[in-house]
């Protein structure tokens, strides 16, 4: 039942709603709009790849030196967006986040095809996702935020109702008599307030947190609606643009 069963396109949030989701789905979209996955979009359009790492995993970021990857931290890139804009082409990055690189990380260990979704690329996203699937079973994970920013209960940040949203509106325009409730209210959410998605962006928590940090430029960058044209996947532990790999 929590798994939405009976549906080919199912959404729930966070790591339990992907422990849910798992054990059933073909493929996983994870989306953490603010800011992982807007983020991994970036750094794939500049021509880098992505190892997602969970916040705190030494072990993984020792693993990704060891791999010949950058750390975001250790230089100027990091899990700001508009820091990544200038990632030299071919750059392998090891991003950590509280949320979606934790969601990537586990979603990997379930034998799902794994995609990285933001507002970007959701359309592109879900034209890939619809292919690798080939009518299995979907999941859409919206990572949410944390109340007490990287620990705490699951806040449902509504930038990641939007981009779940985004996805699950692009794969019902091939097949909405598939999708759970639960997806349904996503899109809708979605197309019905796809012309104010910078002014949510801006003033909801999440957008409000960024710019009191002068990260405003991460938001303008994150409400680009179907600017880019990747679809990041992860393949044996490494996000990259499905579409040039």
């Amino acid at each position: 039942m929590f798994g939405q069963s009976g549906y080919r396109i199912r959404l729930e949030w966070g790591e339990d709603g992907l422990a849910a989701l798992a054990s059933s789905c073909a493929v996983l979209v994870v989306v953490d709009v603010l800011s992982f996955t807007t983020a991994v979009d970036v750094a794939l359009d500049c021509g880098g790849r992505v190892v997602p790492v969970r916040r705190g995993d030494v072990r993984a970021i020792s693993s990704a030196r060891s791999a010949g990857a950058v750390v975001a931290g250790d230089q100027k890139w990091t899990l700001r967006p508009s820091s990544l804009l200038d990632l030299p082409a071919g750059t392998l990055l090891a991003l950590s986040s509280p949320n979606g690189a934790a969601l990537c990380a586990r979603a990997a260990a379930s034998g799902a095809t794994v995609f990285a979704a933001c507002l970007r690329n959701a359309e592109t996203v879900a034209s890939e996702v619809d292919k690798v699937a080939d009518g299995r079973p979907i999941g859409i994970v919206p990572a949410g935020e944390r109340w007490g920013a990287t620990a705490g209960p699951l806040r449902h940040g509504i930038e990641d109702l939007l981009g779940a949203g985004a996805v699950a509106a692009a794969l019902m325009a091939t097949d909405s008599s598939g999708a759970s409730p639960e997806t349904r209210l996503a899109a809708s959410c979605f197309s019905h307030e796809i012309e104010n998605v910078v002014e949510l962006l801006q003033g909801c928590v999440s957008g409000r947190e960024l710019t009191a940090g002068g990260h405003a430029a991460d938001i303008e960058l994150a409400a680009a609606v179907g600017s880019s044209s990747c679809a990041p996947v992860l393949r044996d532990g490494v996000l990259a643009n499905r579409l040039s790999s």
